[in-house]
């Protein structure tokens, strides 16, 4: 599918990292209601591995450290996540990594001369109205959504004011916080210029 050149990727706009507040504070919320439980002892006879509806949610020998050490995990792997964005134009197909997901788009079957950058919180067509299978907090938005047009959309949001819009033919559109979105436009559209042929 690629056009056998050296990929060239693009800078994503830069997303405030405060956001991972969005995850951190619950499962810190999550951490401290565990700890106290970890203040009571542990019943006699208590069984191996109990499930319970309040925190710390299963216990292993009457212990709360497996929920503590799985919140642990859980929230390192969500922030890491967050930062999992990469934009790449492999010869003539686009490839666009976001946390969980991944697109690839051959740049022929992109609405280029339709392809602009919007405001979603202005857009009526191109906002984002739900989530089919996504990863988002307030201000980043990754994976599939529906839009407002009732269309599909893969995003990569990191800045709702300033998104490049790509429409496809027969697929998901394109939305991608650039930090440069003209470059990318630009290399899209000189990739999807006809090759002259030499006289």
């Amino acid at each position: 599918m690629s056009g056998g050149s050296d990929p060239r990727r693009f800078a994503v706009s830069d997303g405030s990292p405060l956001r991972l507040l969005w995850i951190i504070s619950p499962l810190l919320l999550f951490v401290g209601l565990s700890l106290y439980h970890l203040r009571q002892p542990a019943e006699a006879g208590a069984m191996p591995f109990a499930i319970t509806l309040a925190p710390p949610y299963f216990t292993l020998h009457g212990s709360a450290a497996w929920s503590l050490a799985i919140a642990a995990l859980l929230t390192v792997l969500l922030c890491g996540l967050f930062f999992r964005r990469r934009v790449q134009l492999d010869g003539n197909v686009l490839s666009v990594h976001s946390t969980f997901y991944r697109k690839h788009t051959p740049v022929e079957q992109m609405d280029l001369p339709n392809a602009a950058v919007v405001d979603l919180k202005q857009d009526r067509r191109h906002g984002l109205r739900h989530k089919t299978n996504a990863y988002s907090m307030p201000g980043f938005h990754s994976g599939h959504y529906r839009l407002q047009d009732g269309g599909k959309g893969f995003a990569l949001v990191t800045d709702v004011h300033r998104v490049l819009v790509i429409p496809v033919r027969d697929g998901p559109t394109l939305l991608l916080s650039m930090a440069e979105p003209q470059s990318l436009l630009d290399a899209l559209r000189r990739a999807a210029a006809p090759a002259r042929r030499p006289r």
